[in-house]
């Protein structure tokens, strides 16, 4: 039984959003300026996300036979192959992977509010990012691929902000009776999820240190020992999926017993869950993860395949990106007042609605032989539906909240916005240019 890879889906989604973000962010000349520039690092985190899975996406598609892993880019296990366009490729991921990371953080000191102020801070935001994605890159490539794992501490120091303000939005509501400050912790936890939720739906297996197990073996592999310090960084990553998962499932259950259910708790306790049953399917297919490393790979079975795909994949390539325009528009960080923003705002939102609920039914149709007059069926059943709901769908998007009210910051300057994304433009050339040439001069290799 074959799946379809989603990587495609997720790379048009993301970067169609990102380019959408990116206009709505610069014609909004009136909006807050805060709240202009947190919507400007959403959509370049949303470009960088794209262009990685689009990498992916051209990966699977030109080496179908590779082994192509998660750990390759996150722990630094990559060894340079000698083919110059795979290892480029593998280069651009590295230095991309790079640049989400520290707009992820610059993220968490921007929203759900600034944590610093004065002109300075947005200035120092903005520098810390464009060095930051400059030297990255060339410390991983020309230092060892294994050092990319000191970024775990950058990726769990996002997580503990976003943890912290979390607790100290829910106190403040279940125990000082603050209602406002539920706009803070909502969105610090919708935050943690969209961006962690790869790494919290393994939570039981790294408290029963599963994930040590398996990765003991793909450790094994490699040329050279590892470092305490190494060990510590792959850790750490571990930790910054279930140190969040731990302190919003608690923070969720207690408000759902005291308030009642919402979004937020919905979607942890599904994450928590899918997280508990696949300790066990880890537990069950042991044998054929510990072959790969000692003999030869033997092959999943269907049903986990299928399983990985409707979880892991429809989680990280599906809801998240739904899970960002929620927070986009919920927030208020893009203007939604104007007809013309408005209107190209019902454009995103139904593109994002059409992708994913056709990418889904096609997912199925790979996983289920459900005949192909089926599928098409629910498909114009599905656009019939959402041209028709149109204007209620977009209203329950923009519907007012004063969720909006917790985002903010300090003013910046006008043209900081023009001179930001040029130079992520300039970032995301240069990443992609150093790639191939170091790969073609055999660097690492």
């Amino acid at each position: 039984m074959a799946t379809e890879s989603l990587a495609p889906v997720a790379a048009i989604t993301d970067l169609i959003l990102g380019t959408l973000t990116i206009i709505l962010a610069n014609r909004a000349v009136n909006h807050d300026q805060h709240k202009r520039f947190t919507a400007l690092l959403f959509g370049w985190t949303f470009i960088f996300i794209g262009a990685y899975y689009m990498i992916i996406s051209v990966i699977e598609l030109r080496y179908p036979d590779g082994v192509f892993g998660w750990s390759l880019i996150q722990f630094g296990t990559f060894s340079p192959t000698g083919d110059g366009t795979f290892d480029a490729l593998v280069f651009i991921l590295y230095g991309l992977q790079a640049s989400i990371n520290i707009l992820t953080l610059a993220l968490a000191l921007h929203l759900p509010f600034d944590l610093g102020s004065g002109r300075g801070w947005n200035a120092a935001i903005i520098g810390g990012i464009g060095v930051y994605a400059i030297i990255m890159p060339i410390v991983v490539i020309f230092g060892g691929f294994s050092i990319t794992v000191i970024q775990s501490f950058m990726i769990f120091a996002t997580s503990a902000i976003w943890a912290m303000i979390y607790i100290r939005g829910i106190v403040a509501e279940l125990v000082h009776g603050d209602e406002e400050a539920r706009s803070a912790s909502k969105g610090a936890g919708l935050l943690l999820i969209a961006f962690y939720s790869g790494t919290m739906i393994w939570w039981l297996s790294t408290v029963m240190l599963a994930n040590n197990a398996w990765f003991s073996g793909v450790i094994s592999q490699m040329s050279e020992s590892s470092s305490i310090f190494y060990l510590l960084g792959v850790e750490t990553l571990w930790l910054a999926g279930l140190m969040p998962l731990v302190v919003v499932f608690l923070g969720e259950g207690y408000r759902t017993f005291k308030k009642g259910a919402s979004l937020l708790s919905v979607v942890i306790f599904v994450v928590a869950v899918i997280g508990f049953i696949n300790y066990f399917i880890d537990i069950a297919v042991t044998d054929i993860l510990v072959s790969c490393y000692e003999t030869e790979c033997k092959e999943l079975p269907a049903a986990y395949r299928v399983w990985e795909t409707l979880t892991t994949g429809v989680l990280s390539f599906l809801f998240v990106p739904m899970l960002f325009v929620y927070i986009l528009i919920q927030y208020r960080l893009i203007d939604t007042s104007s007809d013309e923003n408005r209107n190209l705002l019902r454009i995103m939102i139904l593109l994002l609605l059409l992708i994913v609920s056709s990418s889904f039914i096609e997912m199925i149709q790979s996983l289920i032989p459900v005949p192909q007059m089926v599928t098409a069926s629910l498909l114009a059943i599905a656009v019939a539906f959402f041209i028709g709901w149109e204007e209620r769908i977009t209203g329950w998007f923009v519907e007012e909240s004063a969720d909006g009210e917790a985002v903010v910051g300090d003013t910046i300057l006008a043209q900081s916005f023009s001179k930001f994304s040029v130079m992520m433009s300039v970032v995301l050339v240069y990443i992609i240019t150093i790639s191939w040439l170091f790969a073609a001069m055999g660097v690492g290799a």
